[in-house]
């Protein structure tokens, strides 16, 4: 990351490096030309990277980057003709020269766009063996990112050189520059021909539809979203491996696919609306919907599939309830709590097509209520500011410094793990304020803390090395790349085992004291969870997950209602858990609760609260979810048009 003096400075420093190159032209003084010249590519550089906002204004005056460097090398030019080089005939060759530099440019771009547009596959897989598209490794990306910028920064070797050491120099600059120009163009036309017969749009898609012939998907799981949402698919990732049906997975970004978690279950991508009608989806009999969003209309309206609403969490926002979900046959809930909340919030959803299922991803939570850490440990996991305000039950922006320094605080001490929600921030800049504020405290008070476990750290970077190497180099090449390379991928089994490995090594480096900051997907919140003595949490489907390990936790009550109130709202969340108010003065209790010998006073509330939430305890969701999925298929077996969801 570009250091924050120079992003300060790259704004102004662009603005005013050309026109200074010019007057240092009509000077004549190379010198101040060959440091303004330097300066302005510099500039340029930071601010395209670091996407600063004097790029964008520039664009908007028609001084754009091609612009840019156009009067940069027209400067050139003033300087020598200053110098008296204008009747030479070697000035006439180096004029020419710099403006075929853009000609040759133009001819590189279109070649590029050719190549990029080509690797652009329809369908993007995970999973399939596309060997027989016979697809050629990408070229580099130093050649087609930014690939019309790149071969603008030819004339640089002409520009300094010319301005530094006069004409002939400069035209020795330029004769290097087409060489340089010319080879990237000779490698670019050898992809050009290695990739043109990825064209074949029908032949992408017969071939995909031969690996669904032979896979023969009984159940999708179906997401769209942004970037920022792919935590909702990926917390169904190990209920699909371990189905016993046999799945696939549906996306329709194509952002989505390097963002998705590992997996044993084939992966399609299918961005266009109308290319979800060119698959063979025939054998499919039951769809699950992790999201509502506009997209799943794609899917919902394809006959003899049935639908289920699985959500991505469950709790006492909106999502829980929301009308939408009169879309699908289906919906699935954790436990009676769901089902009362969608019968009760009237959401047009039926009794009869509300199924409890339990939630199996929950698995990896230790439900003995036991840390294996020796210190007492706070795990401060608060969600994000929503997308309206209705929806607004963060406390990061208002509460998080607050909690988080009475943590630090508190005699006898405890650790405290801090995890926000991945879309901290999204829509609120206060959050991201408080965000680090929240970790520059934490790390000042880690300075006081004794670090061990090195040889733990150690293995935690071997670790992620191989993690790495069962990931794939995502940087070495395109989507069409990952495409072909995906099927030798790992396996899904090693990957588990060597995350595992990850996460204990990840809790034994650094020791058991010093405080924690989880911002990345390792290690998974549940495995906070298991490394935790208290949760302060926020109205969200945290708390409701985190009720299964049978501990304390605390929730957030941003606006200040009252006790009672506040448990009617959100009784999912708030019903067994101790509250915070604005002001944060209930924490030192509350931790005395949780510190305190034997169950704490709301132990078996939270008990009552969780059969409510999940079910029984002793069911098996893993085997619920499984008959749901069984049950659902056979329905769609029948389906007639009297067994259609509510409108």
């Amino acid at each position: 990351m570009t250091h924050p003096l120079v992003r300060a400075v790259a704004g102004p420093a662009l603005v005013l490096s050309y026109p200074a190159t010019v007057v240092a032209a009509l000077w004549p003084n190379t010198w101040a030309f060959a440091a303004t010249a330097l300066i302005a590519y510099v500039a340029d550089a930071v601010a395209s990277r670091d996407e600063l906002p004097v790029t964008e204004r520039l664009a908007q005056t028609h001084t754009g980057v091609t612009v840019r460097f156009l009067i940069r090398e027209l400067a050139l030019l003033l300087l020598l003709v200053r110098e008296g080089h204008a009747g030479d005939t070697v000035f006439a060759v180096l004029a020419l020269g710099l403006l075929g530099l853009h000609a040759l440019r133009g001819v590189y771009s279109g070649l590029t766009l050719y190549v990029i547009r080509r690797r652009r596959l329809p369908v993007v897989t995970r999973g399939f063996d596309l060997t027989a598209l016979r697809i050629p490794d990408a070229p580099s990306p130093q050649l087609t990112t930014r690939h019309s910028r790149t071969m603008l920064h030819l004339d640089v070797l002409p520009v300094m050189l010319g301005g530094l050491f006069g004409l002939r120099a400069g035209v020795s600059g330029l004769a290097t520059a087409y060489v340089l120009g010319l080879v990237a163009f000779a490698i670019m036309a050898r992809h050009a021909v290695r990739n043109r017969h990825l064209g074949d749009e029908n032949r992408v898609f017969d071939l995909v539809n031969e690996r669904l012939a032979e896979l023969r998907p009984e159940v999708a799981l179906y997401f769209s979203g942004s970037a920022d949402s792919a935590y909702q698919a990926n917390m169904w990732l190990s209920t699909m491996d371990d189905l016993d049906h046999r799945a696939v997975i549906i996306l329709r970004e194509r952002v989505m696919v390097p963002l998705l978690g590992r997996t044993k279950t084939p992966v399609l991508c299918v961005p266009k609306a109308m290319d979800m009608v060119r698959l063979d989806l025939s054998s499919i009999r039951t769809a699950l919907y992790p999201a509502n969003v506009g997209k799943n209309l794609h899917m919902l309206r394809m006959s003899g599939i049935r639908s289920a609403f699985i959500n991505h969490g469950d709790s006492d926002k909106p999502a829980s309830f929301n009308p939408f979900a009169r879309a699908y046959d289906e919906v699935w809930v954790a436990g009676p709590a769901g089902r009362e909340r969608y019968l009760t919030m009237r959401t047009g959803v039926r009794d009869e097509d509300i199924v409890e299922v339990g939630r199996p991803q929950l698995a990896p939570i230790d439900a003995s209520g036991l840390n294996p850490d020796p210190m007492f440990t706070v795990l401060y996991a608060p969600t994000w500011e929503g997308w309206s305000d209705d929806l607004a039950h963060s406390s990061v922006a208002t509460m998080g410094p607050a909690i988080v320094r009475a943590l630090l605080e508190h005699a006898p001490q405890v650790r405290v793990v801090y995890k926000p929600h991945p879309l901290t921030g999204t829509r609120d800049p206060k959050a991201i304020e408080r965000h680090e504020e929240i970790v520059a405290m934490i790390e000042r008070a880690n300075a006081g803390r004794p670090a061990s476990g090195g040889e733990h750290a150690d293995r935690l970077k071997a670790l992620s090395r191989r993690l790495d190497a069962l990931a794939g180099d995502e940087t070495a090449g395109d989507e069409a790349q990952l495409t072909r390379d995906s099927a030798a991928a790992g396996t899904s089994d090693e990957w588990r085992e060597t995350e595992e490995a990850w996460t204990a090594a990840y809790w034994q480096a650094g020791g058991p004291q010093r405080h924690r900051v989880i911002t990345g997907p390792r290690p998974h919140v549940y495995d906070c969870f298991n490394h935790a003595d208290l949760l302060i949490t926020d109205i969200s489907s945290v708390a409701g997950d985190f009720i299964v390990s049978g501990k304390p936790y605390a929730v957030t009550n941003v606006k200040g209602l009252s006790g009672e109130e506040f448990r009617q709202l959100f009784p999912t969340a708030a019903l067994a858990a101790y509250l915070i108010g604005p002001g944060c003065a209930e924490i030192g209790q509350i931790l005395a609760h949780a510190q305190a010998e034997g169950p704490d006073p709301l132990a078996e509330r939270r008990r009552e609260l969780r059969a409510h939430l999940l079910g029984p305890d002793g069911l098996d969701s893993a085997k619920r979810f499984d008959a749901a999925v069984s049950a659902l298929a056979a329905k769609s077996l029948t389906r007639t048009d009297d067994d259609r969801p509510a409108a």
